[in-house]
């Protein structure tokens, strides 16, 4: 009996497995001499095999037909290729895991290394020398003309001696000091009301600063001119004289004095403006009451022509230094004369200030 075929065409195999794999819906019953025949048909294609398209060798009956696929031996760099892609697939797979779980596991973040040092913003500056340290710090910018600038001032004595120092921390009766010096010698802009007068000798106030201690204060610069500026900073270091006097001796800083150069810009931005409304009697600020804003003002009053001598019959005031209001409205300076010129800066840091001058009658 010659060995079948098993190999069918794959349309027919898959036609045959799923024929294969239906329920019967239904049983058929054929006659004996149907299923005889049906046989028959089934021999007939089996014997159809011929003998000639098989190997020349003796098969036992029922044994299937297995041909060995014939490959040629991989060469030292298929190996090599096979190898790199294998791991290229494992390291593929791995980032795709990683990927995939990244996606579930809450994260955390762990800080490696020194601490930072804390980080300085643009109007910060700060200088050493002498066993003293100092810092410069003003509102950040960008700068414009007439902008109000906050001041913070720290010393710090790293010595083992007690220092007596005095401008910008110390009290003074002679007014306002903002340690604050222009080098470039440029007219200013505009002006602002006075913040010194004349006051004896010797009446400025002092502090002493206790090794390892810092002194700090916050004082209000005005910027009142444009263009590229550098400010500096100063301190007046004192000493005692035989006189218990306090004198000025040599800071330990000079030559090292924190230094900022800025540009100022000569327009001011719409959003930066404060607007004043002013009366006989008042001036009040569009400004919210929690703006922390600040006064400078000065005045002089007269009788005017003819109600005296003009040397005598008039004086002047003023607060000689920055002072913060508790709402938006400040009222006139009182006046004894006749007549008032009142002269004014309101502002608050970051704006511009609002200047002018005012006369009326008292």
């Amino acid at each position: 009996m010659k060995p079948f075929e098993d190999i069918l065409p794959e349309e027919e195999g898959n036609y045959l497995v799923d024929l294969l794999q239906e329920e019967p819906r239904q049983l058929l019953e054929l006659k004996p001499a149907e299923q005889e025949q049906i046989i028959q048909r089934i021999r007939e294609r089996l014997l159809q095999t011929s003998l000639d398209a098989l190997p020349e060798q003796e098969y036992d009956p029922g044994q299937f037909l297995m041909t060995p696929i014939s490959r040629p031996p991989a060469t030292r760099r298929q190996r090599l290729t096979s190898l790199v892609s294998s791991l290229v697939a494992i390291l593929v797979v791995g980032v795709i895991i990683t990927s995939a779980l990244s996606l579930f596991i809450p994260q955390r973040t762990i800080m490696t290394g020194p601490p930072a040092g804390p980080v300085q913003s643009p109007g910060t500056t700060h200088v050493q020398a002498g066993g003293f340290e100092m810092t410069l710090g003003i509102t950040q910018g960008p700068y414009f003309l007439g902008e109000m600038l906050e001041v913070n001032i720290k010393l710090t004595n790293h010595t083992s001696k007690v220092q007596w120092v005095a401008s910008p921390f110390s009290k003074s009766a002679c007014g306002y000091t903002d340690s604050i010096e222009m080098q470039e010698n440029v007219k200013p802009a505009f002006e602002l009301p006075p913040t010194d007068h004349r006051c004896p000798s010797g009446a400025a106030g002092h502090l002493q600063i206790l090794p390892g201690h810092t002194l700090s204060t916050q004082k209000y610069f005005v910027l009142q001119w444009s263009g590229s500026i550098t400010l500096t900073s100063t301190i007046d270091f004192l000493e005692q004289n035989n006189d218990q006097w306090y004198q000025p001796v040599k800071s330990p800083l000079e030559g090292h004095w924190p230094t900022l150069h800025l540009h100022v810009a000569s327009q001011v931005p719409p959003d930066r403006l404060l607007t004043a409304h002013v009366t006989d009697k008042s001036i009040t600020v569009d400004a919210s009451p929690s703006a922390h804003l600040q006064y400078l003002f000065g005045f002089t009053c007269t009788n005017g022509p003819g109600s005296g001598s003009e040397n005598t019959d008039n004086y002047g005031s003023g607060n000689y230094g920055w002072q913060p209001l508790k709402s938006t409205t400040v009222n006139r300076p009182a006046c004894s004369m006749k007549h008032i010129t009142w002269s004014y800066a309101i502002g608050v840091p970051g704006y511009a200030v609002a200047t002018g001058n005012a006369q009326s009658d008292t």
